[in-house]
């Protein structure tokens, strides 16, 4: 008789684990066809896309009609905190850190403060955005062109729009630049809230940035062969730096995670701070630099002590490897939805 080869019972529990795994990520996908026959996306027009009412009833079926995303909500189980801060009166405008690529963690936190607080996040997305593939798609779920004109008419119909003062030069980020923020030095986002009396509400991401290990960065790629050719392509587009964009802070990295450009499932953290009120600043003080600068450094402030927040939470958290949370998923049948 040939000897039996002994499996720690360890072992065992992690292949039973994966294969449950397996199966939920090819139930989400059954179930996702379905709802994408049922909702196709559309191109909005202008007064649609200036409005919440369309824009929250697609942000509600996200996860079902983007499986990928269902699923990617499934592996991360995302942690909210200060979801309380967030007050109810209107306009409101977030303000916090770009992750590393930009679209790992923003569509979850725009789903869940859409389903779990009634909250349709507007983003405002270079117009850059609207001549790629995304346009549709960034349009179907909230976001509008990144115009004067087009801010003022979301902050006038009380809208909650989301900034990211980082812009792309924070998504395109570089070795040694994870979980910082790289904003520049102008006040024009606390002055559009003081003039408008919009309450600010400081909030900060964690979790993608540390999911990558960079390969190349903008710096690499830019000295590389490739560079030539992407500053032309950059000039062709109308983006050349006489227009004040540098190719070099909008090229993403080439970053490896799971696979190039897919992060590991690590767990994701968002926090939001006590709102920050600007009704009572006057069109005096709207003229003067050092209260716009001050108010400046408060709300970055606020940003940075909250990713320091989700730091002390993360270590602090007993799911935050993959193993435990995919068993706990399946033990309370959560089917990332």
């Amino acid at each position: 008789m040939e000897p039996q080869t002994f499996v720690p019972a360890a072992t065992k529990f992690e292949k039973n684990a994966a294969l449950a795994t397996a199966n939920r990520a090819a139930a989400i996908a059954r179930d996702a066809k379905a709802a994408r026959r049922r909702s196709k996306p559309r191109k909005l027009d202008s007064e649609e896309s200036l409005t919440g009412e369309v824009a929250g009833a697609a942000i509600e079926r996200m996860l079902e009609e983007m499986p990928i995303y269902r699923l990617w909500n499934w592996l991360c189980r995302p942690e909210f905190f200060g979801l309380d801060n967030i007050p109810d009166e209107k306009p409101l405008i977030f303000v916090g850190n770009h992750t590393m690529y930009g679209i790992y963690d923003m569509p979850l936190m725009i789903y869940e403060l859409r389903k779990r607080k009634g909250v349709t996040l507007r983003g405002l997305a270079h117009p850059l955005h609207y001549a790629s593939a995304f346009g549709d798609l960034l349009a179907r779920y909230g976001a509008v062109k990144a115009t004067p004109r087009n801010c003022f008419k979301l902050i006038e119909a009380g809208e909650s729009v989301l900034l990211y003062p980082g812009g792309a030069r924070e998504v395109a980020k570089r070795r040694g630049e994870a979980n910082t923020l790289i904003w520049k030095e102008e006040t024009d986002f606390v002055r559009l809230a003081m003039r408008h009396g919009c309450t600010i509400v400081p909030f900060a991401a964690l979790g993608v940035d540390d999911a990558f290990s960079i390969a190349l960065d903008s710096n690499d790629i830019m000295a590389s062969p490739a560079g030539e050719p992407i500053r032309r392509m950059f000039a062709d587009m109308g983006a050349g730096p006489d227009t004040g964009i540098d190719p070099a802070d909008a090229i993403p990295p080439i970053a490896m995670g799971l696979l190039p450009f897919v992060p590991t499932p690590s767990r994701l953290y968002f926090n939001f701070m006590e709102p920050i009120r600007t009704d009572h600043y006057t069109v005096e003080q709207l003229e003067d630099k050092e209260v716009c600068s001050a108010l400046y450094k408060h709300v970055k402030h606020e940003v940075e002590g909250s990713i320091e927040f989700l730091r002390v939470k993360r270590e602090q958290d007993p799911i935050s490897g993959l193993l435990p949370r995919a068993v706990l998923n399946l033990a309370e049948f959560w089917d990332g939805n």
